[in-house]
């Protein structure tokens, strides 16, 4: 294996927010993510170990970032089935904004779902917006609360500033997942 193709995907793509992530210190906020050498370096890595999930939820922020969502969405999936939370959160942020992809509300608040059901923070809060701001179905307060609760349980700021909001305000807080 080379681990210097796996060093380079993980410094130039990783996610702050990814529980795998190996280091989040060193991860890349969406806008910064230099698309093109991140895609070079991740389909390397890929080519090195085509096992290794976050590798694929990489490419697909680099694809991503370029606007190429088919080819996000195919190398989200591909870290989904490898059992990605993270990877099922952008997968539903690609469906929720359907830019150069279709918009599907329903499928948006199913892949917060899952993204959910992994533990994973991030998707605890899309799953909650969708309740909160009627997202693919009916709004329900109670299930926001429960799910920005758990996200906010988790060290999740947004979270926590969205239960507030929900608290004071009822649902439509207009708290976004993207």
């Amino acid at each position: 294996m080379n681990v210097e193709a796996v060093q380079a995907c993980d410094g130039l793509a990783s996610a702050p927010w990814d529980p795998d992530a190996p280091d989040r210190s060193q991860a890349v906020e969406f806008r910064d993510l230099r698309a093109v050498p991140a895609a070079t370096a991740c389909q390397a890595a890929i080519a090195q170990v085509p096992q290794l999930r976050r590798l694929y939820f990489q490419l697909g922020r680099a694809y991503d970032r370029q606007g190429a969502n088919q080819d996000a969405y195919q190398a989200y999936r591909r870290a989904s089935d490898l059992g990605s939370g993270a990877a099922k959160v952008n997968i539903g942020i690609l469906y929720r904004q359907g830019r150069r992809f279709e918009k599907n509300d329903k499928k948006a608040r199913s892949w917060f779902r899952e993204a959910a059901e992994t533990g994973i923070p991030e998707g605890m809060f899309c799953y909650a917006t969708a309740f909160d701001n009627a997202i693919g179905g009916a709004s329900d307060i109670a299930a926001a609360k429960l799910w920005y609760g758990k996200a906010a349980e988790r060290g999740t700021a947004k979270a926590r500033d969205a239960l507030v909001r929900l608290e004071l305000n009822g649902v439509g807080t207009g708290a976004r997942c993207d």
